[in-house]
């Protein structure tokens, strides 16, 4: 969902107006950070899926610990109001993934109604190590991965409230950067440069 909604974003921004070269007036902080907590993420799953015991028992740990890093970096850049609504999918996220041992809970049926069987099997072996399944023991369930995104949508996939908000909160953050319908960034930078010196 993510993923798609910022191809998607970026399309409908240089549609509107708007310009890469304008991403760098909004001074994004603690980038590395977040590429540290993607791939962090990616390796859990792809260590996972090749069967090494080690990173399946690390797993866990591992995967709150990039949602860590990665709320930690959104925190950084506070000022940028999108910021606040893609935070706050990303808290929805961790809560129930801490709740449940370290992996987002999904709801089966709706995996294999997204046809990712693959992905399915793989979590049935307990080889998925970022995802676990729905059952009656699962904690903040309203949280969990439980809502479908169907067909005819090309690519169906199974989402939380939280992968919405982050979602959102990056397409704006997009439209916000790249200066698409006449929205910039530049000021909101400057005022917020301003206030620091004040204080």
């Amino acid at each position: 969902m993510l993923f798609d909604g910022a191809i998607v974003a970026i399309i409908i921004a240089l549609i509107a107006g708007g310009r890469f070269s304008r991403l760098a007036e909004i001074g994004f902080r603690w980038a590395w950070v977040f590429l540290a907590a993607f791939a962090l993420r990616f390796g859990i799953v792809v260590m996972g899926v090749s069967g090494w015991r080690p990173a399946l028992a690390a797993a866990p740990v591992l995967h709150l610990a990039s949602y860590a890093l990665l709320l930690a970096a959104l925190v950084a850049n506070r000022r940028l109001w999108p910021i606040w609504i893609a935070a706050l999918g990303v808290v929805m996220n961790f809560a129930v993934i801490a709740a449940n041992g370290g992996a987002m809970p999904a709801e089966r049926s709706l995996v294999r109604a997204s046809g990712q069987v693959q992905a399915l099997k793989l979590a049935e072996a307990g080889r998925y190590p970022t995802h676990t399944f729905i059952d009656s023991d699962t904690r903040l369930a309203f949280l969990a991965d439980r809502y479908l995104l169907p067909r005819p949508y090309p690519r169906p996939s199974v989402f939380s409230p939280g992968d919405v908000l982050i979602t959102l909160g990056v397409v704006l953050m997009i439209f916000q950067g790249m200066g698409a319908f006449g929205w910039r960034v530049r000021q909101s930078v400057a005022d917020s440069s301003t206030a620091e010196l004040r204080a």
